[in-house]
């Protein structure tokens, strides 16, 4: 991880960089430096979110955007000018998180000092330490880090000073399984002898119970949604979406309508068969997806779907996915009901929908990434603005395998298919209306799981982390259904336009040889067609 530069060097680099690129090489030069300029600022191995050092990280971003909207790419090949487009959105990201989202003022999880589950956070949190330790280095690496929870923890108490009802509410009990975490720590370090290191830990611990104390203490009324002239600023300008709020409305009733239709006739076309039951332990679960995945590789292959390159294989037993209130000490086991979540209650009866969406999603995407040579489409994005890609490549997986027969014989994995699709769509409308400020967390989780069909109640982990997830994320719930929609409507054109010469194999192959993009910019330069792009470069300032 670099460390932060300092307000004058980050300046100078800026200043260095072209006040217009005429070449894509250029805007590569541009893009380099301000990636290395806009990490975020660490002193002393604590995130230093002072006035000064986001004031200096928000002028870097303004900077950036200027330089990028100096820039003539008219005359480059469409593939570069998406490029450019590209690197402005994630600028954008950049811009926005300074005026808008500003986390480290208003959400304490951003203050999180363990990495235990997805979402953003500071720069600075930790696995937990996989015990026992290895070499004196991993002891004073983990020293220094636990070292560095009580200043954090200081820190944020200065910083979160526009504090949100909703955020912090869930800030409290974030810090509360933090808390418990770091005394399971302490307790497990003192029995493998690291004395020091747990008398560490249970500072830690007690510094993340007084952080709660003082979080919970704290008034707050203002509601915790962005708003929505902000939020559709950043679905437009940002995450590169064509479609309006009202537009994503209308659309995300549409289909949560649509799959419970396509439940409602599964069900009935197969009432008389009894639901799937669960496993009941982790080789039960390994077996269900070893093999599930073992069928989806050939499957891809001998309907010449897309193009299975020899290194995506059956991976290694990854186990469940362990969410965050999973990893609470307090929580119960992974195989009991009590703590089986959504998606494990329908993954631990039929795993091949979920499959679809990691294997060739996923992994496949997270793979190909690592082995792409370009600058800029290889790098992850700022702010994770590349989960539409994501996230809309692997939903749409789910669906398509679907489509092509993979489950035709298997009628009770159609029926979870589409619980899990229903339950997508239900999380469109809670998202919208939570940062529309027009519900408050409460409605929209009530919303959520009321509207999922089966297995899911407000207790549900699945649902708490879902709904948080796209309160502290905006545009993350929408990612899934909407790059979805997108790729259809791409489908949907290139079919169009090659008539019955279109080749599904090569559609995707050539979707996926675009690199990972916001689709909107794949559409242009698989089609050639900019009308989706044109409004996106000059954008109003933030409201």
């Amino acid at each position: 991880m670099r460390h932060w530069m300092g307000a004058l060097a980050v300046a100078a680099l800026v200043a260095a960089a072209p006040a217009m690129a005429a070449t894509h090489a250029d805007l590569v030069r541009l893009y380099d430096g301000f990636r290395t300029a806009a990490e975020m600022p660490v002193k002393n191995g604590v995130p230093d979110h002072g006035d000064a050092a986001m004031a200096a990280r928000a002028a870097t971003a303004d900077k950036m955007v200027a330089d990028l909207l100096a820039i003539d790419s008219s005359a480059w090949p469409v593939a570069e000018r998406a490029d450019h487009l590209l690197v402005l959105s994630e600028a954008r990201s950049v811009q926005f998180q300074h005026k808008v989202l500003r986390q480290w003022q208003r959400d304490p999880s951003w203050w999180a000092t363990l990495d235990i589950g997805w979402g953003p956070k500071i720069n600075t949190a930790f696995e937990l330490p996989e015990l026992p330790l290895k070499s004196p280095a991993e002891r004073t690496a983990l020293a220094a880090k636990l070292a560095a929870v009580p200043a954090t923890l200081a820190a944020a108490r200065t910083n979160l000073t526009d504090l949100r009802r909703d955020l912090q509410t869930l800030g409290v009990a974030h810090h509360a399984i933090e808390a418990r975490l770091y005394t399971r720590m302490a307790g497990d370090l003192a029995k493998a002898g690291e004395r020091g290191l747990a008398k560490q830990a249970e500072a830690a611990a007690a510094a993340s119970r007084s952080f709660g104390t003082w979080l919970a203490a704290q008034p707050v009324t203002a509601p915790s949604g962005i708003g929505q002239p902000a939020y559709e600023w950043y679905l437009r300008y940002v995450l590169l979406y064509p479609f309006s709020f009202a537009d994503m409305k209308a659309i995300g009733e549409r289909e949560w309508e649509r799959t419970m239709s396509f439940l409602k006739m599964e069900e009935h076309e197969h009432r008389g068969s009894p639901m799937l039951p669960t496993v009941t332990d982790l080789a039960g679960f390994e077996a269900l997806r070893r093999q599930s995945d073992i069928e989806l590789l050939a499957f891809l292959k001998n309907r010449r779907i897309m193009t299975v390159p020899d290194w995506l294989t059956v991976p290694s037993p990854e186990g469940p996915y362990v969410m965050p209130m999973n990893r609470d000490p307090a929580a119960p086991g992974l195989f009991t009901p009590e703590g089986r979540n959504f998606f494990r209650e329908a993954e631990d009866r039929d795993p091949r929908t979920l499959r679809a969406h990691n294997l060739p999603g996923h992994i496949f995407d997270s793979a190909y990434r690592r082995r792409d040579t370009r600058p800029i489409r290889r790098d992850p994005r700022l702010n994770f603005t590349d989960s539409q890609r994501f996230e809309g490549w692997a939903f749409y997986l789910e669906e398509m395998v679907v489509q092509a027969g993979w489950l035709d014989d298997k009628p009770k994995a159609r029926e979870i298919h589409y619980i899990l699709m229903a339950n997508r769509a239900a999380r469109l409308l809670p998202e919208l209306k939570l940062h529309a400020n027009e519900w408050d967390f409460d409605q929209a989780l009530t919303s959520l799981t009321t509207r999922t069909p089966y297995w899911m109640e407000k207790t549900d982990d699945t649902a708490l982390y879902d709904m948080a997830l796209y309160l502290r994320q905006p545009g993350l719930g929408l990612n899934y259904y909407f790059g979805k929609i997108q790729l259809e409507q791409l489908l949907a054109e290139v079919a169009l336009k090659e008539g019955r010469g279109f080749d599904l194999m090569r559609f995707h192959d050539r979707f996926i040889a675009s690199g990972i993009a916001p689709i909107t910019l794949t559409r242009w330069e698989m089609t050639g067609n900019d009308d989706q792009v044109r409004g996106m470069w000059q954008a109003p300032l933030i409201p």
